[in-house]
């Protein structure tokens, strides 16, 4: 895909879907694109593991069937591994590739990746330079405010990856220290918009359809990116688009959220082995039903499960009533 074919969808559907660690794996990929995002991204794979042929990172970034782009998050602060790294996921189908210069861990920022590449503006330009020169695919890059409240240079760096080919710039609008929860900075965001000329898209606090208008109009932005509001919410997709397009929306009922996290739980034990699947599904599974009473209930009791025969047991005990579903635990009988 061309970055200028890239750009024309992103404007007009005006939704890009997020990389997720430990969530946007290809199970959850596979649920995604029954609901037809434009874009699907995998979580961010580093680009050394993926040069050794790391059978983890292999994992990382096999591509879902469907009738969207499917891309692939490099982390890593090597330009010629990143750039090595581009084209293997090209060889495998990959139609664009995004830069992660917004992740906090430890791990990755002792190593001068994520949010530290902020801080390393010219080895950040280098790197989108190296990948935009190996591949010919849309590069876009996944950045923060800044590395830290002190140093909130997105609109500057963002000029400059531009310059050195990015397609589009996702911003999240917090800064390197600030977790999730905290308030989301839109005017930055806004600011960087009208700096570059390609598509900004905007990120962070956005759980719903309301909330990618609103972010929309206070940012400019040419689309949204919704974070951990996708987590256990695939129906986040259809809402949004068609929130966007003045399109009517209706929300899931309780045995259709029952019956997308039962297939969940299949594509995980198919994936990964019943052993890993239940432990992905003890943090997974309270989101398909976070507005559930007695969910702390049912956190509780998703911690003793063991075998994936369990949790279908657990989903019988979610009851609708008029207004709400309910977690009918030992307790609540």
């Amino acid at each position: 895909m061309k970055p200028s074919v890239f750009q024309k969808i992103l404007r007009e559907k005006k939704l890009l879907l997020p990389p997720l660690s430990g969530y946007t794996d290809y199970p959850y990929r596979m649920i995604l694109a029954q609901f037809h995002p434009p874009f699907l991204c995998t979580e961010m794979v580093n680009a050394r593991a993926l040069l050794q042929n790391n059978w983890r990172s292999k994992q990382i970034v096999q591509l879902v069937d469907g009738d969207q782009y499917n891309g692939v998050q490099l982390v890593g602060s090597i330009p010629e591994a990143m750039a090595k790294a581009a084209q293997i996921v090209a060889h495998m189908g990959c139609e664009y590739i995004d830069v992660n210069m917004g992740c906090t861990a430890r791990k990755v920022t002792s190593r001068g990746e994520g949010v530290s590449l902020m801080k390393q503006e010219d080895r950040a330009c280098e790197i989108v330079a190296a990948i935009t020169a190996a591949v010919d695919l849309p590069v876009t890059c996944k950045l923060r405010l800044g590395a830290s409240k002190h140093a909130l240079n997105v609109v500057s760096l963002s000029q400059k990856l531009v310059d050195a080919g990015s397609a589009a710039i996702t911003i999240h609008g917090r800064s390197g220290e600030k977790k999730f929860g905290m308030p989301v900075d839109l005017s930055i965001i806004r600011h960087t918009a009208a700096a570059v000329q390609v598509p900004v898209v905007a990120n962070g606090g956005i759980s719903n359809g309301a909330d990618a208008v609103h972010i929309l109009q206070d940012t400019d932005a040419a689309a949204v990116m919704p974070g951990r509001g996708l987590i256990g919410n695939p129906w986040i997709v259809p809402e949004v688009l068609s929130r966007l397009s003045d399109q009517r929306y209706s929300p899931p009922d309780l045995q259709q959220k029952k019956d997308v996290c039962l297939q969940h739980l299949d594509l995980l034990v198919s994936f990964y082995g019943e052993r890993r699947a239940v432990l992905k599904m003890r943090s997974i599974l309270p989101h398909y039903f976070s507005s559930c009473m007695f969910l702390k209930e049912l956190k509780k009791d998703l911690q003793q499960v063991t075998t994936a025969s369990h949790i279908p047991l657990l989903l019988e005990r979610i009851q609708g009533t008029q207004t709400h579903d309910v977690y009918r635990g030992v307790h609540h009988r």
